[in-house]
């Protein structure tokens, strides 16, 4: 083999091994999901039979990505490129939502996606505004809820603002913490306000 040639294959090899050590060095992304950790424990409440669609969970424009979200008090805004969510977030919360609601609140025959019903039922709007952690280890959950009758008329509707501190650090401490947010101090209210609307 000539020189020109080893040398040639030489630095080709090397190219690979750099290549490997480079991609080897690059932290593994981790994936995430919300999880309903209260799911089975859930006691039904009763109401009148109806039928309720139950609208895809609207979130902000800035949680939109798949990257987990941190945001500082100068409203600077950190997405993890390692850390991300395992589905967006507007289907994860939607889906998770109905099977709390469906548990919940089994008389009403519930809605969502591509499964319309025949005719006018009533529906519920969720938007949320803020699901992310601080630099100082608070999460913060935020939006709104609407329940529109049949009819078109508003029937009820809240806001909420809920901040809980981290057990601990750590992203999956983060997932956790805003898990439990959302299903016992946003998703109970909420239920709570439904009863009300189908009660009277």
């Amino acid at each position: 083999m000539k020189l020109v040639d080893r040398r040639t294959l030489l630095i080709v090899l090397m190219s690979w091994i750099m290549v490997g050590c480079a991609a080897s060095s690059t932290p593994p992304s981790r994936e995430y999901l919300l999880m309903d950790a209260g799911l089975r424990d859930v006691q039904a409440q009763t109401t009148e039979p109806i039928s309720v669609q139950l609208m895809p969970i609207v979130v902000a424009n800035y949680l939109t990505g798949n990257e987990i979200v941190l945001v500082t008090a100068q409203g600077e805004v950190y997405r993890s490129q390692n850390n991300l969510w395992a589905e967006p977030l507007s289907p994860q919360l939607t889906r998770l939502t109905l099977q709390r609601l469906e548990k919940a609140l089994p008389d009403i025959t519930w809605f969502a996606g591509q499964r319309l019903p025949a005719g006018a039922v009533a529906l519920l709007n969720v938007e949320v505004d803020d699901f992310y952690a601080d630099l100082d280890g608070v999460v913060h959950v935020s939006g709104r809820w609407q329940v529109i009758s049949d009819s078109g008329e508003l029937s009820a509707s809240s806001t909420f603002d809920v901040k809980s501190e981290l057990k601990s650090d750590g992203y999956g401490s983060m997932v956790q913490t805003l898990s439990a947010s959302w299903f016992d101090q946003v998703m109970k209210p909420m239920i709570d306000g439904v009863v009300q609307v189908f009660n009277d």
